[in-house]
């Protein structure tokens, strides 16, 4: 790596072109669970970079930011710049760090347009470059080329690469034997399981989760009503699809009834607060109910670089006799010790029996 700081001018992931002083030394991390990234590709030097963040992290997925306060306890002492989402967030919180750059993302623009248009003015306007990567809206495409421009900015382009090979080499061999099965695509419910029971979670049609169910083989049921959108889906209307394959995402959330999945649960947790969901009215008449094809699946594998993973767990559930050697499980183990500075463990993915 080149010592003597440069600059450099990079195309983000919005095709915005930003020129930027590398490799960064001071970052303000909007979704700041992101930090995953950011030490897969720079190890625990980056407790030392991120100056600023939003609370995403700590609030929706705090089993991941339990991980890494226990490693690096200095990480809690990092000020909060308010969130976008929320209109909390804080211009002058940021001009104040002085950082080299902000790292935002595109679904921001889609859940927050008019708060991130305003803050990028503004930011731009006092001389700090922001950078989008893209971890959501296409997933699948999108995160390896986030991973190699997070590369660039942080002078670390060789291991962004070793990183995205392990990827590459893990989805297309996912790819090259969908391309060769014959089976019927299953119907694919996804919901999150963020509200409880009660009230029906979001579900994505061609973004997120559902353009990820896609490139595992299996038919969306949300995407002919939504689109590139997401919401909730009515009871109803799921009931009359009957899915053969229910996915529930499950995180560290303090929502009661959420499921609970992560670092810092087991399966029992997943089981106890999943079935309260398969309880559901009339979800005793859907397909997937009656065959136990009902899963679960860590919420935070949606928005980042850990797709690869959630890719390899729906083909195994969308095709179980071809990919019954496929042990998704033991990637996510082999990813995180070759580079992660925190150790795997918890639940990331369930099957309710």
């Amino acid at each position: 790596m080149d010592d003597q700081a440069k600059t450099i001018t990079v195309t983000d992931m919005e095709g915005r072109s930003v020129t930027v002083k590398v490799p960064v030394e001071r970052i303000v991390l909007m979704e700041s669970s992101k930090t995953h990234e950011l030490a897969a590709i720079d190890g625990a030097a980056i407790v030392d970079k991120i100056v600023g963040w939003d609370n995403d992290f700590k609030d929706n997925a705090g089993d991941g930011y339990v991980k890494f306060i226990e490693r690096y306890p200095k990480l809690a002492d990092v000020p909060n710049v308010g969130s976008l989402d929320d209109n909390t967030f804080s211009v002058e919180k940021v001009i104040a760090l002085n950082p080299d750059v902000v790292i935002m993302h595109n679904w921001e623009f889609m859940w927050s347009g008019d708060a991130t248009k305003e803050a990028l003015v503004k930011l731009e306007q006092a001389g700090i470059p922001v950078i989008f990567v893209d971890f959501y809206m296409e997933p699948m495409t999108n995160s390896t080329k986030s991973m190699l421009l997070l590369g660039q900015i942080l002078g670390k382009e060789q291991r962004a690469k070793d990183i995205v090979e392990f990827y590459n080499q893990h989805v297309e061999a996912v790819y090259s034997r969908l391309e060769t099965s014959d089976g019927l695509k299953p119907g694919v419910y996804i919901e999150t399981g963020y509200n409880g029971p009660e009230t029906y979670g979001i579900t994505e049609g061609d973004v997120g989760w559902g353009s990820i169910v896609k490139k595992a083989g299996g038919e969306n049921i949300a995407e002919p009503l939504l689109g590139n959108t997401s919401k909730a889906l009515s009871p109803e209307y799921l009931i009359n699809q009957n899915p053969d394959i229910i996915i529930l995402t499950g995180r560290n959330w303090s929502t009661p009834g959420s499921i609970r999945m992560g670092y810092t649960s087991t399966a029992a947790d997943t089981k106890d607060t999943m079935d309260a969901y398969i309880a559901r009215p009339g979800w005793n008449t859907i397909n997937a109910v009656n065959t136990h094809q009902v899963y679960g699946i860590y919420h935070g594998y949606c928005f980042s670089i850990y797709n690869f993973v959630a890719l390899e767990a729906f083909a195994k559930w969308f095709y179980p006799e071809e990919f019954k050697d496929l042990d998704p499980n033991t990637t996510i183990r082999e990813y995180h010790e070759k580079f992660m500075p925190i150790e795997y463990s918890g639940t990331f993915m369930y099957r309710n029996y």
